[in-house]
């Protein structure tokens, strides 16, 4: 992975691919242990910092048009929990600050308390961090393998994850309950465009087949900084769309296996956190 230009304040002065927020985190072989690091961070100065991210983007049209989307999908519906996988160095990254920033964002506007939060590469003081802004940490590497509640919405933000974290959730909850959820993560209709179909039918199947079926609201990149947010949608799964399908379509198999994959961390990297 080429080294990329910062600027003063560590944001690329060239548009970035999407993991560029995980640039200094080295991704071993699937075979391999993740090496466990850790880094020295003043907890109080990065809350600041997180903090003082949240109220930029509180003040940006960007966050308008999240918060009146999401709004507009739950309608009169109370948001249960809120997932977030795949944060990055929330202590010492700007991109990852900032969409860290977007998480607290949702939490305050939508009054949700139920808010957790992993990525296998946190560092032990950014476990802090998150326990202080009373973000729930979960400790364990599921891979994506969250299971939503049944009867009410739970919203899933995956910022720039790879497509094999998205892949796994939907494994983990194909059915027809997926209704109840609002997945915020690179754009599925990108996607589609720019995979050939055997490719996607082959990597990730599960986004494949559902895709004709998502109605999804894809986020003009106009906040200041458009590296943090670029390629993110905003996607749902109506009820008028779920209910034309049989069973036999949900039929999921086994757990999805990747080759030859890069920036996904597997539990056989990571198996848990150290907090």
């Amino acid at each position: 992975m080429s080294k990329q230009q910062v600027d003063s304040d560590g944001f690329q002065i060239v548009s970035s691919k999407r993991f560029s927020k995980n640039k200094q985190t080295k991704i071993p072989s699937r075979e391999s242990k993740f090496e466990e690091q850790e880094a020295i961070i003043d907890v109080d100065k990065a809350i600041k910092r997180i903090q003082s991210a949240a109220d930029d983007l509180r003040a940006s049209d960007y966050w308008k048009h999240v918060l009146e989307s999401v709004s507009t999908v739950l309608s009169s519906r109370k948001l249960k929990t809120i997932v977030c996988f795949g944060l990055g160095h929330i202590g010492e990254c700007n991109i990852s600050r900032y969409q860290l920033a977007l998480l607290l964002c949702l939490k305050d506007s939508l009054n949700c308390s139920d808010v957790l939060v992993h990525d296998p590469v946190f560092y032990k003081s950014e476990c802090t961090i998150l326990d202080n802004l009373e973000l729930q940490v979960i400790a364990e590497n599921t891979e994506g393998g969250y299971v939503i509640s049944k009867h009410d919405p739970t919203l899933l933000y995956l910022p720039h994850c790879p497509k094999q974290l998205t892949n796994n959730f939907l494994w983990s909850n194909w059915g027809p309950e997926l209704e109840n959820c609002i997945l915020i993560c690179n754009s599925f209709s990108s996607l589609v465009e720019n995979l050939p179909n055997r490719i996607l039918k082959e990597t990730v199947p599960f986004i494949a087949k559902i895709s004709p079926f998502v109605s999804e609201i894809i986020l003009e990149n106009n906040f200041v900084y458009t590296d943090i947010f670029n390629d993110t949608s905003i996607h749902h799964f109506p009820s008028i769309n779920i209910e034309k399908l049989d069973k036999d379509f949900w039929i999921k198999g086994d757990k999805p296996n990747y080759e030859n994959t890069e920036e996904f961390i597997t539990s056989l990297m990571v198996g848990k956190l150290n907090i």
